[in-house]
């Protein structure tokens, strides 16, 4: 058993046995062993709200290329100023706020593409978006996103994983076919 002895002003583990007094004496010093816990290793998995935002991400960018004539340039949906594609002021707007009605969060009939301002600062523009997604769509259809905005259920991270691949070959196929036109 160690106990601690005070030698001069430092303090120092030794034990009452012969063989360490001689150590001591010599000048040997015997570090303890340091006690090392094994970190578990990092999972490769991401978060389902990270695959959100990625998912996020390939979606706005396939309605934006959907909804453009070349590829790179869109218009915005409520104002119809020209934006360009991957631009800060080329946005996925939403017909519904999509913090409210988390079931339009990911319904290609609810996204479109819009320009900063109106997103932003006029927080969607909802009115004029709403009367041209009547007139797109039609009213049952608008009728039907309606009724069912606010019905929430949890998608399974499968889901996210299958439809990010889903729509970056969308996107994939999007270019290739408005670069030929």
């Amino acid at each position: 058993m160690y106990t601690p002895k005070r030698y001069g002003l430092s303090l120092t583990r030794c034990c009452e046995n012969a063989g360490c007094k001689l150590d001591f004496a010599q000048g040997v010093i015997v570090k303890p062993k340091k006690v090392t816990v094994k970190k578990a290793k990092p999972k490769n998995k991401k978060t389902v709200g990270k695959l959100r935002l990625d998912l996020w991400d390939e979606f706005s960018l396939y309605i934006k290329i959907l909804h453009s004539v070349d590829g790179e340039w869109c218009a915005c949906y409520t104002c119809d100023k020209p934006i360009k594609i991957g631009t800060i002021d080329c946005q996925g707007g939403h017909c519904f706020s999509k913090a409210a009605n988390g079931n339009i969060y990911f319904d290609d009939r609810a996204v479109r593409p819009q320009c900063s301002r109106c997103n932003c600062a006029e927080e969607g523009n909802h009115y004029v978006f709403n009367e041209r997604l009547k007139q797109e769509i039609g009213m049952a259809a608008w009728s039907d996103m309606y009724e069912n905005r606010k019905q929430l259920f949890k998608k399974p991270r499968q889901w996210y994983i299958d439809m990010i691949g889903y729509y970056q070959a969308e996107i994939v196929r999007l270019r290739e076919l408005k670069s030929n036109v």
